[in-house]
Order: C-alpha cells, then sequence, then structure tokens
C-alpha cells in the first residue's frame, strides 16, 4: 500500500518536471526509490551519464502533522545553507520550484549521490567499518551543529518559533499531543500531566541560549556510504534550530560510544540526561502518530514507539 503522503506523478507529468528543469539533457532512464517513508523520489538517469534525484512533496490536501508543514522549503534551503557554511557532504542542489504549477505541489533535483544507505549495506560492513562510520556521522554532525541563528524553532513555521528554547520546545509538544488528539490517536501516557511534568523542568532547558541548526533524522538509512567512507548526508526537511542533543545520535534508547566520540562528548550532565529524555520522548510521540498519518499497512512502530514512551515518561515522573 501506497503511504498517503507519498505524492505519485503520472509518467507524463514527471516528463514535465524533468523537462522544465533540464530543458538540455534527454532522459535515458526513470524509476522510483522506495527506501523514503514521507516524500516520493524518483531516480533520473540522463543520456549524457549524470543522474539526479527528484523530490516530491505531498499534496497539498494530504492531512500531514504540525511539524511536517513546508518542510521540502526547509530542506532545500538547509542543503543550501550547510553547503555554505561547512565542509559536510551533501547532495547539491539542482532545481527547486515552489509555484506547484506543474504538479500541484513544490518538487526539486539534486545530484544523485555515489554509495547506498548505510541501513542497507550494514550487513555486508566489517564492525570496524561500521566504528568508523559512526564516527565520522558524530564528528560531521558537531559541524553541522555550528550553524547558529537568532531563533529557536522550525523555519517553515512561524507558529513555532521564538527567542527562548524552553517555550518553543514546549509549543512543539503541545503542536504533537494536538495532532495526535485530531486523529484520536491514544499516545498511553497523559498529556495533561506530561505538560506539568514538562513545566517543573523548566529550569534544565535554561542553558541553551544558541539556537543551532540540528538535522534531527541522522538514523542509518539517511547516511549514504561507499567502501566504508560516508559519501554524504541527505534528508535534510526535519532540519530545525534547537539544543543539538536533540540529533538522532543523542537518543537513549540507541546511542553509539562511537558516535558519541566522533561529537567529542564524554559524558552527560544530569541536566542533558534530563533534557534527553525529553527529546526521547517527543521524537516518539510523533513515531506514534506515523502510522496512522502516513497510513502504514501495520502498527508496527506506534507499539514500539508507545511502549519506550511509557518507560522514558516513568524515568522522568519517578527521577
Amino acid at each position: 500500500m501506497a503511504h498517503l503522503t507519498k505524492n505519485i506523478q503520472s509518467e507524463s507529468t514527471l516528463m514535465k518536471l524533468i523537462c522544465h528543469a533540464f530543458p538540455e539533457r534527454k532522459l535515458e532512464r526513470l524509476h522510483e526509490l522506495t527506501e523514503g517513508y514521507f516524500n516520493i523520489a524518483y531516480e533520473v538517469s540522463f543520456e549524457d551519464g549524470t543522474k539526479s534525484i527528484l523530490k516530491i512533496a505531498p499534496d497539498p490536501k494530504v492531512t500531514v502533522m504540525t511539524y511536517e508543514k513546508n518542510i521540502m522549503e526547509v530542506e532545500v534551503r538547509s542543503m543550501q545553507l550547510v553547503a555554505q557554511k561547512t565542509k559536510v557532504l551533501l547532495p547539491e542542489v539542482e532545481f527547486y520550484d515552489s509555484s506547484c504549477t506543474l504538479c500541484g505541489a513544490s518538487y526539486f533535483f539534486m545530484k544523485k549521490i555515489p554509495g547506498k544507505s548505510l541501513s542497507s549495506q550494514k550487513s555486508v560492513l566489517s564492525k570496524e567499518q561500521v566504528s568508523h562510520i559512526n564516527f565520522r556521522v558524530g564528528s560531521l554532525n558537531k559541524e553541522i551543529n555550528q550553524i547558529t541563528n537568532d531563533y529557536f524553532g522550525y523555519p517553515g513555521q512561524s507558529l513555532l518559533q521564538g527567542k527562548k528554547w524552553f517555550d518553543v520546545f514546549c509549543a512543539m509538544i503541545k503542536a504533537v499531543i494536538l495532532d495526535a488528539e485530531k486523529e484520536n490517536i491514544d499516545l498511553t501516557i497523559s498529556s495533561s500531566e506530561l505538560l506539568k511534568l514538562l513545566e517543573k523542568d523548566k529550569e534544565c532547558f535554561q542553558s541553551i541560549t544558541v539556537p543551532r541548526l540540528v538535522h534531527w533524522d541522522l538514523w542509518d538509512g539517511n547516511v549514504f556510504v561507499k567502501d566504508g567512507n560516508i559519501t554524504g548526508l541527505i534528508d535534510w526537511e526535519r532540519c530545525l534550530w534547537g539544543d543539538p542533543l536533540l540529533e538522532v545520535g543523542f537518543r537513549s534508547y540507541s546511542q553509539s560510544t562511537d558516535f558519541l566520540r566522533g561529537y567529542q562528548i564524554e559524558e552527560f550532565t544530569e541536566e542533558q540526561k534530563r533534557r534527553i529524555l525529553w527529546y526521547d520522548l517527543y521524537l516518539l510521540m510523533i513515531v506514534a502518530q506515523e502510522p496512522v498519518y502516513r497510513g502504514y499497512e501495520t502498527t508496527n512502530s506506534y507499539q514500539w514507539a508507545t511502549k519506550l514512551l511509557r518507560e522514558i515518561y516513568t524515568k522522568l515522573h519517578n527521577a
């Protein structure tokens, strides 16, 4: 079953997008990429030997979670910013059209990078290679986090932006709770008690005064590798300005010691440990809702996320 957010287009429409972006090139081959979960994507091969990736945003009429609004714009701008400010390896944006005139949605093309996702290659890599890659992900992640801004929050959402991190994070949590209520999704924890607990923990967030660029989705599927080395980082659509501890590499239930070494963190303060648990909760509240908003065939991710949600909420509550 196709995910609800994947905006499938006819072959004739795809040809229009390709010709609009690359009027001088001749198409050789076009095929859909299936590893992603949100946008639909295609690999486009040209007769001159070049290859591009086409990503198309969801149909504007499809219901998405609050944080997912306008995220294609965020992806393109974030990629351009990181390319300008750092030496992090990532695809080059070739063409972006947000007019919604050719296919009813925004879309963009980027150069195809060599290699395959770490998630698809892990089984054939040695332990040493995986360790090296995770170390590099940590160091690259730290480089991304050096980019700063003058406000916290999601770039594409004015209602989820502000000057104080705690206030913005509270708004982000409340938005996720409202998303669940709209679709009658049981998060299996008390939202009112959660918000009371967050207010009690306000002091833990006061040290975060500099908004830093957070990729927030650097799991193995978004790290491309070849011959045991990283060739690029992809899927920048969930970027936001916030606390670097939001990054996937810092999740309490999946931390890699190699990632932490690469990031140059030896241990966390008690305050940092508590914020990490809060960021665990935020991500898990989102994952728990994806089967409904995306139209997944199973509720496996919901069961996994809500089980962890209850465990982490209990940790925060009892500490």
